[in-house]
């Protein structure tokens, strides 16, 4: 039996390679959802998002210490991974995909 490694609170995603190499392999699907601005759809996809990093996480045996993550705090972990890729791509003037789809849309109507 493996030991666990526990990521508590404050706990780097870079330092969790597989964890990382989830979210970026994810990235463009979440950042399509988040561009539907709360819907129930958003929610449905950022739930099943957490639930496979969850699944990632036990198969490569991270644990999230139970005393400062829930379901929807790690949840609120993965939203501001993403926050703070959005904010660095935007102050390096790099495309989003959230950009794309407001410019395909704005050209079809």
């Amino acid at each position: 039996m493996e030991d666990k490694t526990i990521l508590r609170k404050k706990f780097s995603w870079k330092h969790y390679p597989e964890l990382e190499r989830f979210l970026i392999a994810n990235r463009d699907e979440y950042l399509r959802h988040s561009a539907l601005n709360y819907t129930a759809e958003q929610k449905q996809y950022n739930n099943w998002l957490t639930e496979r990093l969850l699944e990632v996480a036990a198969r490569h045996h991270y644990v999230f210490d139970p005393e400062d993550f829930n379901f929807v705090a790690v949840r609120d972990r993965i939203r501001c991974y993403y926050k703070s890729y959005v904010q660095t791509a935007r102050k390096r003037g790099l495309p989003l995909i959230t950009q794309k789809l407001k410019s395909a849309k704005a050209e079809v109507e």
